[in-house]
């Protein structure tokens, strides 16, 4: 072999194993990629706006042990009604699925009776004033037409329709005794004795996330 002849094979050697090592660190080493920035959470506002921790809803014995999250929402509740009620009369109140019947006694003196929802959707509502007691029970009718109570819903849950009240004492969700369910007309009615705020069914047809109460 010459010697031109002989240069030339080892040059071609030399670049086969330049290029055998080069194939072999792409191989062996893992590729290297750049971490995306890490960001913080915007910070609740402060003061008596905060909202409260988020919480698990679980149901048992009737109590809704823990109210739902309340964390990130942007709903507000929304004044449907706002209705002047004399202690003497006998007046029906009504807006969305909500009806409040009111007797003679019902009230100790004349009254503003407002009712307040978020989303005309979910069962979940604020009678007002919140707190006000009523010597002779408030009789509430709601209609659940169209919701998770209804067995004619395409969502329905199969359960039987309950009323909670948030009590603000204990930040808990009891239920609200006396009540039934007129399936034929689609509503549940419970008599009230004293303004909170409500809703039907625990987690049937509640949406995730409520605002906080208002006054």
């Amino acid at each position: 072999m010459s010697i031109p002849t002989k240069i030339a094979a080892r040059a071609i050697c030399l670049a086969g194993l330049l290029v055998w090592a080069g194939c072999s660190r792409t191989m062996l080493t893992a590729p290297v990629t750049e971490e995306a920035p890490k960001t913080s959470a915007a910070a609740p506002p402060a003061g008596d706006n905060a909202p409260p921790p988020p919480s698990r809803l679980t149901v048992s014995s009737g109590l809704l042990s823990n109210p739902l999250p309340k964390v990130l929402n942007l709903l507000s509740w929304v004044d449907i009604c706002d209705v002047l009620v004399h202690k003497d009369e006998t007046k029906l109140v009504s807006a969305s699925h909500y009806a409040l019947q009111f007797i003679p006694g019902t009230l100790a003196s004349d009254t503003t009776i407002t009712i307040k929802e978020y989303d005309p959707n979910v069962l979940d509502v604020q009678f007002g004033p919140h707190g006000v007691r009523f010597p002779v029970s408030v009789v509430l009718s709601i209609d659940f037409a169209g919701t998770s109570a209804d067995p004619g819903s395409a969502t329905y849950d199969k359960r039987e329709p309950v009323l909670y009240w948030l009590d603000d004492r204990t930040n808990h969700w009891e239920e609200v005794p006396g009540g039934r369910t007129d399936w034929a007309r689609k509503k549940y009615i419970v008599p009230l004795q004293h303004f909170s705020r409500y809703v039907l069914g625990g987690k049937a047809g509640w949406k995730q996330g409520p605002p906080p109460r208002e006054d």
